[in-house]
């Protein structure tokens, strides 16, 4: 829009403060202040992120050239979220020029292109999701779903603290020059965790530095919990002993159950039976609450991979009637309860911060932690069922199955377990009920908004007597 001045008349040299004019320099004064308010308006308005374009590898080569952190915001054209994120937050000129000042920032449709390779190398579990990682590709931190202004905020600063507290480079440097102290592995250790980095080793060398008055210690009871452990050292002879965990609120639950699944895998893939009963041994004195349907999951699919069907319907049906079948409600109830405020104690004793893990995801953890015991409970019965609808025709053991899926669909109603009812129902020609319980499962499907198309073509087959 142009700018439009008034014409005025200007004072003579000999009367400066003639009436009725204005003098030269007070008019020039008006006319600058228009118009640098209006370029800065105009600049304020226009102001973005920067979101840089090109392929991941030039976005690490710009992070490396500009020594900055990465920001990524994995996103899809149908999420909501993802939208309002970019409308409520990208556009608030405090976020804006934190994020163009500190980061190199990259946008990336996890559905096209290289989206999904990137989406599955930084594990993407929803939409938005968002990742801060260092040039080097080792993740700071990351978050997930809509959050407002000042939590988006918050995850920038602690992602930018993990980054400014001493590079992982430096720490490496270091390392490999022989730095053993116990203080610098404490914190070479903590530094990769928060990278999601492997470290049972570092630990076993931080427990070797450590004098044995130490074992017991909060922090290196905490670096213990944090990190997954050898089969053979220290780490796991002092995971053993839970009274002195629970001293201190330090929960072990999620270190235990993931590096245990890691090791049953490897025994699974390397098809060693020997290995699978010495962690199943050893998962009982870690785990005993969930150890035994646990390990009889594991020989379960070890008979399976190795055809052997005797054992694998003989460990199946073990599994359902010793451990699933006979734990009522209330058993569950309270494993649920327990298995929850084992969760929670380190958040409410301030030692672990749910605001870094942000609130979308937290509100997410503690909904799954609240009815852990039943989700897996069901989850392991549907499984069962499952199994033998697929790979057996024997209508005694049929007639089992259809008891522990009807079990599980009073534990935890979902779209699939009413599908694996529906198949057992079918294949004992039960025709009419099958329809019905697989036109349950679209209904269910619909409700939550969950894909369908798999409970439409089933139930079309049904009806047609093709499936």
């Amino acid at each position: 829009m142009a700018t439009i001045v008034r014409q005025e008349s200007f004072p003579s040299a000999s009367n400066p403060k003639q009436t009725g004019t204005i003098p030269v320099l007070q008019i020039m004064k008006k006319v600058l202040k228009v118009i640098f308010f209006s370029l800065s308006l105009s600049s304020v308005n226009a102001q973005e992120i920067n979101f840089e374009k090109g392929s991941w590898q030039q976005i690490l080569a710009k992070a490396k050239a500009q020594n900055k952190p990465i920001f990524i915001d994995f996103f899809t054209t149908w999420c909501g979220p993802c939208k309002l994120l970019e409308q409520k937050v990208y556009s608030k000129p405090e976020v804006i020029q934190k994020m163009n000042t500190n980061f190199i920032n990259f946008k990336i449709d996890a559905e096209k292109g290289e989206g999904p390779d990137l989406a599955r190398k930084f594990e993407v579990s929803a939409y938005p999701f968002l990742v801060w990682a260092d040039k080097n590709q080792n993740v700071l931190l990351t978050d997930a779903g809509y959050m407002p202004v000042n939590e988006f905020m918050k995850s920038v600063d602690n992602a930018l603290n993990q980054y400014r507290e001493g590079r992982l480079e430096d720490y490496e440097t270091q390392y490999r020059a022989g730095k053993r102290e116990p203080n610098f592995l404490a914190d070479f250790i903590n530094k990769r965790h928060a990278m999601v980095m492997d470290n049972r080793e570092l630990v076993e060398q931080y427990l070797s530095a450590v004098p044995v008055t130490e074992y017991t210690s909060e922090r290196t009871l905490k670096i213990i919990a944090q990190n997954t452990f050898t089969l053979s050292g220290k780490a796991i002879e002092l995971l053993q002993n839970q009274s002195a965990f629970k001293k201190y609120g330090i929960s072990t639950l999620e270190t235990v159950a993931a590096t245990m699944m890691e090791y049953f895998r490897n025994a699974l893939r390397t098809k060693n039976l020997d290995l699978l009963e010495r962690l199943a041994s050893l998962n009982l004195k870690l785990n005993p609450v969930e150890a035994g349907r646990q390990n009889e999951r594991y020989r379960m699919e070890f008979y399976k991979s190795t055809n052997n069907t005797p054992k694998y319907l003989e460990t199946a049906q073990t599994l359902a009637d010793k451990y699933l079948m006979n734990v009522s409600q209330e058993e569950l109830d309270k494993q649920n309860l327990a298995h929850f405020q084992e969760f929670i104690v380190p958040y409410r004793t301030g030692k672990e911060d749910s605001v870094k893990v942000g609130k979308v995801r937290f509100d997410a953890m503690k909904k799954l932690h609240s009815r852990y015991a039943s989700i897996n409970f069901a989850s392991d019965l549907d499984g069962l069922a499952e199994e033998f609808y697929k790979n057996v025709s024997d209508k005694a053991i049929l007639q089992k199955a259809i008891a522990w899926s009807k079990k599980a669909i009073a534990i935890d109603e979902t779209p699939d377990y009413w599908h694996t009812y529906a198949h057992l129902l079918y294949k004992m020609g039960i025709k009419s009920e099958a329809i019905t319980a697989e036109e349950k499962a679209l209904a269910l499907a619909k409700t939550l908004k969950g894909l369908t198309f798999k409970y439409e073509e089933e139930l079309t087959k049904m009806k047609a007597g093709k499936l």
